[in-house]
């Protein structure tokens, strides 16, 4: 089946500008309100393809061993060409429908080809505003987040039925467009 290869970085940082950090340690007050004191944050992930479950379209449900299966005649390859996306495997051939009723060679999940890969970036700015001098421990934060930053579409997975007209053809992303939204918190 092969590995699922997953790489998160995750991480919060402080922007260096501002009253006593390394940008505009002497800026006044009033423009350190709305200048200084940000913060980012952000999750980055990158996961490799899973692997696909290779069926038949028309194929009969086999008792005890669910869809019917196709045989693989050879080693299949993922299309790295301009278009993969109408066209994900190189030679589809390799699948071939098995008699009416036979289980088929394929394993239930095959790992020789894979989805594609998975990048997504959720990233976050953030300012708090204290307001200690109406309540101790008041505080006001602002905060932008976007979901999917980047804007980074996520494949599908082809289709995976061996006769289906559509048989080796991405037809939707497994992620959403990017989303944003502001947030007020206040604390007292």
């Amino acid at each position: 089946m092969g590995i699922d290869r997953v790489l998160q970085v995750s991480y919060v940082y402080a922007l260096p500008f501002g009253r006593g950090k390394a940008f505009g340690g002497g800026m006044p007050r009033v423009l350190d309100t709305i200048f200084g004191g940000w913060a980012t944050n952000g999750v980055w992930r990158v996961s490799g393809g899973r692997p696909l479950n290779m069926t038949t379209y028309d194929g009969t449900s086999l008792p005890t061993y669910g869809p019917q299966r196709p045989n693989i005649v050879g080693t299949a390859h993922r299309n790295h060409a301009k278009g993969w996306i109408n066209n994900y495997f190189t030679n589809p051939q390799v699948f071939v429908l098995p008699p009416l009723y036979a289980l088929g060679n394929a394993p239930r999940s095959y790992g020789a080809v894979r989805t594609p890969y998975n990048f997504t970036t959720d990233l976050s700015v953030l300012k708090v505003f204290p307001l200690e001098r109406l309540h101790k421990g008041a505080s006001i934060e602002f905060r932008l987040e976007a979901s999917n930053a980047f804007n980074h579409p996520t494949f599908g997975q082809p289709a995976t039925d061996v006769d289906d007209p559509l048989f080796g053809q991405i037809t939707y992303t497994s992620s959403l467009p990017r989303q944003g939204q502001f947030r007020l918190k206040v604390t007292f």
